[in-house]
């Protein structure tokens, strides 16, 4: 299913406020590698399964088939969260670019210049703007529902922790802060806090142009000259 068909089941609401995130799985990479082969949602055994679950579910709430809390919004990432798209790394399971070992990486990687704009590929709740272990400067949005996204390995944050934001909305700037041998921009997309492929909620055509890319693996993080520029 197309990410525009998903957005389309959205509410209007915003979420209600952002969550507390546990601390105790705090970094873009895995030791556990079944990870890669576990779908994020009971029955679904691949991008399009994934989608297929995850709008039912949504689309059971709309019609009281679940009832709990308060509803609260659900806005679908969708898109780009930098204007030009290639990857330097996938998700799954990949060689640890530090010590050669193979472990879980829980998104994608994105290259680019120190201070490339990122934004957000989601209406939602800033729940964390800060340092962040392998991360280093990591922004985490609350999209309502238990559906989170991240940005990691940032030069500069620019939004703060409950701020609101909408989606296309300038977040943070690329870097290679934290556990990070260059300039990239990490993205991850999570739900209940389990990492999902975050490939399929890019669209169509920004998606094939991000596969059929072979950019350098940037190395050596970036040079100080680089970094005087945005500070």
């Amino acid at each position: 299913m197309a990410g525009a068909a998903i957005v389309a089941c959205c509410c209007a609401a915003m979420p209600l406020q952002a969550r507390n995130v546990p601390l105790d799985d705090d970094g873009p990479y895995s030791d556990d590698l079944t990870e890669a082969a576990q779908p994020a949602i009971a029955g679904a055994t691949g991008s399009d399964a994934t989608f297929n679950s995850l709008f039912s579910s949504w689309q059971r709430m709309d019609n009281g088939g679940i009832v709990s809390a308060p509803r609260q919004a659900i806005y679908i990432p969708s898109g780009r969260p930098v204007e030009k798209l290639e990857l330097t790394s996938n998700y799954g399971v990949r060689a640890d670019p530090f010590n050669g070992q193979a472990r879980m990486h829980k998104g994608i990687d994105i290259p680019g210049p120190v201070g490339t704009p990122v934004y957000a590929t989601a209406d939602g709740i800033v729940s964390r703007s800060e340092r962040s272990s392998g991360y280093g400067n990591l922004v985490a949005i609350n999209h309502g529902n238990e559906l989170e996204t991240r940005y990691g390995h940032l030069s500069r944050l620019l939004v703060s922790a409950n701020e609101r934001v909408k989606r296309g909305q300038l977040i943070g700037l690329m870097g290679s802060t934290g556990r990070s041998t260059g300039s990239h921009l990490h993205y991850e997309i999570r739900i209940a806090g389990a990492a999902i492929n975050p490939l399929p909620f890019v669209t169509g055509s920004e998606r094939a142009m991000a596969l059929n890319s072979t950019p350098p693996v940037a190395m050596g993080g970036p040079r100080p000259s680089d970094e005087a520029k945005i500070k």
